[in-house]
Formats: C-alpha cells, structure tokens, sequence
C-alpha cells in the first residue's frame, strides 16, 4: 500500500523585516498547487511588523514560545499557531527567516562564519523521536546538499546549523521550533541570506521548500520558472487590491507611488480584498495606505460615499466594439473609449478633458489616451486612469482603461465578483 504524503506547516513573517521568507510563503500559497500530500501555509504570521518593517514591533515573536504572558500583544497569535503547531494532522514544521551573512561552520570572512544565519538549515538537534522525519541533521543534510546543486554564486553555499538548543542554548530554547519539538513535532528552521535581493532569498526558500517536499514525497505544480528572474516578476505582476465589494479594483504592479488624490470609497469602510497575502489597506485619518510586504506601495485619499448597488456593469465601447464591462474591471484600449449613456446615471473619466471641459457626463464620448491629464494616471506609464459611474451623487463603481499598443484582450477581470461585505484579507 503506498504510503500517505505527510502534512506540512510552512510559516512565514514570525519576524517582519524578514522579507525573504514571507515572500516565498505568499508564492507558495498563491502560485503553486499542491497535488499529493497537503501543505498548510501562514505567510504573514507577524503582519503588523511586517507592514512597519520591524522585527518585532511587540518584541522578537520567535522568543516567545517558551513562555508569554496574556497581556502580551500578541498572545493570542502565538496561541493560535501553537495550537495549528500541535495539531494531530501536521507532521512537519517549515519556519522561514532571512539570516546575516552566511553560515559556515569554519571562519572564512567577516560574512562567512559560524556567528552568521543566512544560506543554512537550522536544526535545534542531529535525531528526534518521531514516527516521521526524525533524522533532522540527515534530513538537512539532503536539502542543503539538494539546494548547493543550483546555487547563483558558490559563495552562497548552504550548510547546516545545529544550535544544540537542547545543551544549554536559552535563546533558541525560546523559540517556535524549539517549542515543536517539545510538542513532539519536527522542525526546521530555513534560512536565507540578507546579503541577497528580495528575489534571491526567495530563490534559495522556495529551493529549500521544494526540497524538504521532495524528501516527504508532496508533489506539486507552480506557474514559474524557478530562477531569481522569474520570482521577481512573479512578485511584482498582477497584484491587485478591491474595495467597496469590488466595484473598484486597483492594478499595483506599476501603481504611482505618489499620492493617487480621491478615491470613492463606502463610508467609513475601508475593507479590501486581495490577491496575496501580504497586501493590505491601512487607513490613517482620511487617507488609505496600500502595504506589499515590507513596502508602502501607494497612498489615497479617501473620498466618502453613500453606494448605490442598482447596476454590476456598463456598456463600453473599446476601439469601437461594445463590450459589457463589470465594475472592477480593466478595459485595455489602443485607441479610444466611449461609455454608453445610460439612464440616470453619469460618467466621470477622472482627469479627462473632453471638448471644452465642462460636461458633467461623460457618457457617449469618444475619450482617447490624450484627453487624459497624465497626474491623474494611477501608474508610472501614465497609461492607466479611473472611470466612475456615479447616480446623482452616490458612488456605483469604476472600471480602469489601460492604453497600450495593440492590447491582446480587451477587458479583464482581476479579481472575483464578491457578493456582501468582505473583510480585510490582508490581516
């Protein structure tokens, strides 16, 4: 009888300014598919150190597991992945870090020693009583021998680093593996180094996970090549953030990092929903911050309204064919729009100057590339820019036309349609 492919924990983000290892979290859990065997993933487990690029804004999260009193912030965070920690189904623990310099176990320079972290597989001790996996340093031993095959640069070899928590180490005696294995779970730590880009650390993670998943016998599927290149675009394209159930959706991978101005939103309701799990919409006073990551990516203003629901979508006209377009959707035009009239309701291309600039509605106008004023464009490219539908003076939605020289699609939905509220699922 074949044997089961194990349950895998992954955790990424316990330390916020560590963005090699919640980055290949977020990938792994919006990117790839597992096919055999199951793997659960928390990519952002310390969100609000990452949003502030901290540590720990509430202290070191992964010297908390020994013991934590419950007026810690973060308590009940530490609560909830001990209990998905001791939980029957899993049977391995993956916890992702970005380390200094690189780990070796003799001295080579100031970056390469047995004082640094970065490039190594973290065990706590060689053997572990366990049904599954209990060889650590054997284990660690194949995925550092498996990852060295495909390194970018020898120097960045992977070797692994037995702490020996166990014979008197009282710092690594505080933290989440630690805390496994007295639970009587496998653990490892997987380390990167931060002498790397974002998408190199990435690199070396998701090598590191694929081979521990290769040694467990989890098969999976993934939608890029795993090389730096292709993970930093994998990181960058098509993420997209939605508020107001969807009815306005904005593009990031290019978004204007400058202040995009107003932004119709609900009243006093800034829930988004997203495409990764490290994106979220942080209001301050009036204005909204959109977080990737360690990186603030934009920022509006919110501009409040009462929301009217009667209509999903508009009649559009791109480069003269009529297209139904959903609100949140992106139209992607090589030369002109016009938005059918329709009635009680008008059309606001926000920064547009059509004829001589003093219609309310702009419906039933061809409204070309040019027309725009390029500071209301909501990317880099100046390309991209915001077309509402108000009726009277309550907000129904927007749709985003992209320019570009002969567009392969015409519209494009990001993200799904959401029916009621949706909470922020970037915390």
């Amino acid at each position: 009888m074949e044997k089961t492919a194990p349950h895998i924990l992954v955790v990424g983000g316990i330390q916020g300014d560590e963005p090699g290892g919640f980055s290949a979290a977020s990938l792994l859990a919006t990117k790839y598919t597992v096919t055999k065997g199951t793997v659960t993933i928390v990519p952002n487990l310390n969100f609000l150190s990452i949003i502030n690029r901290d540590r720990g804004i509430h202290g070191d999260m992964n010297r908390k597991f020994a013991s934590l009193k419950k007026s810690d912030p973060q308590y009940d965070i530490v609560c909830r992945i001990q209990d998905m920690i001791i939980s029957p189904e899993i049977d391995l623990i993956l916890n992702l870090h970005d380390g200094s310099g690189y780990y070796n176990p003799k001295y080579i320079s100031k970056l390469q020693n047995p004082n640094r972290w970065g490039n190594s597989v973290i065990i706590d001790q060689d053997t572990f009583d366990a049904p599954q996996f209990g060889d650590l340093g054997n284990i660690a031993s194949f995925v550092t021998q498996n990852v060295n095959k495909s390194l970018m640069e020898k120097k960045h070899e992977f070797h692994v680093h037995n702490t020996r928590t166990g014979e008197g180490n009282k710092e690594m005696a505080k933290t989440l593996t630690w805390f496994a294995l007295g639970k009587g779970k496998p653990a490892f730590g997987l380390e990167a180094s931060k002498s790397l880009s974002v998408a190199d650390r990435t690199y070396y993670h998701l090598s590191m996970l694929e081979s521990f998943f290769d040694y467990a016998g989890i098969e999976y599927t993934r939608t890029f090549e795993l090389n730096s290149p292709s993970i930093k675009t994998a990181l960058s394209d098509n993420i997209y953030i939605g508020f107001v159930e969807n009815r306005l959706v904005l593009p990031l991978n290019d978004v204007r990092s400058k202040q995009l101005g107003s932004i119709p939103l609900e009243k006093n309701d800034v829930a988004c929903s997203v495409n990764s799990p490290i994106l979220t919409a942080i209001p301050h006073n009036n204005y909204v911050q959109v977080h990737y990551g360690n990186n603030r990516l934009t920022t509006f203003k919110a501009d409040w309204h009462e929301v009217d629901r009667s209509i999903d979508h508009m009649n559009v006209l791109v480069d003269g064919v009529e297209q139904r377009v959903r609100f949140g959707d992106i139209v992607f035009a090589e030369d002109s729009i016009s938005v059918n009239s329709r009635e009680g309701y008008r059309v606001n291309a926000i920064g547009a100057v059509v004829g001589n600039g003093l219609r309310v509605d702009e419906s039933d106008v061809k409204i070309y590339r040019k027309d725009f004023q390029q500071r209301f464009s909501i990317n880099n490219e100046a390309s991209a820019y915001r077309v509402e539908i108000y009726r009277e003076k309550k907000y129904v939605g927007t749709f985003i036309v992209k320019y570009q020289s002969m567009p392969e699609i015409k519209v494009a939905s990001p993200l799904p349609v959401v029916k009621g509220k949706e909470s922020d699922l970037g915390r």
